[in-house]
């Protein structure tokens, strides 16, 4: 499944994105904000991570790739769990930022997941202190609900999050 939006495609990973991915991975803002992500990240890591979105059940979990349209550039990555109530992250390259890139891939991916792969409740946590996320969330229609105490573990340690979510009935407000 691709979708498209604004100058953006989303589509599956390929082998051709690794070094973009590994890239992109330097960036220090990454490691700050995604909690899970290997340090030092390499092109072997970026290789794993693209032969585990093939294995993952499509009705479970779905990756993909966020690409400018035009040219097919690797811009960032979208992953959304599906299920009653969903969750949804992305990263956008350092290249690509400032560009609407996370809103756009954000607004396709989950307004795809509440309307056509039955969420009801899609939930998008970020660290307290990525206000550029916290924007693009809220600009995707995300509603803030507050502050999840300790949620997710880093390197450093256990850190908050800030919780938003997406209701169907919001998508017809926004």
């Amino acid at each position: 499944m691709e979708l498209t939006a604004e100058g953006i495609t989303l589509r599956p990973f390929e082998e051709r994105d690794v070094s973009a991915i590994a890239r992109a991975a330097q960036d220090e803002d990454l490691h700050r904000f995604i909690p899970e992500l290997p340090f030092p990240y390499t092109e072997g890591d970026a290789a794993a991570y693209v032969t585990a979105t093939r294995s993952w059940d499509e009705r479970e979990r779905l990756a993909r790739a966020v690409v400018d349209a035009a040219s097919g550039e690797l811009l960032g990555s979208i992953d959304v769990r599906l299920g009653e109530v969903g969750s949804i992250g992305y990263w956008v390259a350092p290249w690509a930022r400032r560009r609407g890139v996370a809103t756009s891939a954000l607004r396709a991916l989950s307004r795809w997941a509440l309307t056509s792969a039955g969420v009801e409740r899609l939930e998008l946590t970020t660290h307290p202190g990525n206000l550029a996320s916290q924007r693009v969330a809220e600009k995707a229609g995300f509603q803030r609900e507050g502050t999840l105490r300790s949620q997710v573990r880093f390197r450093e340690g256990r850190r908050d999050s800030v919780i938003f979510s997406l209701l169907p009935e919001d998508l017809t407000a926004s």
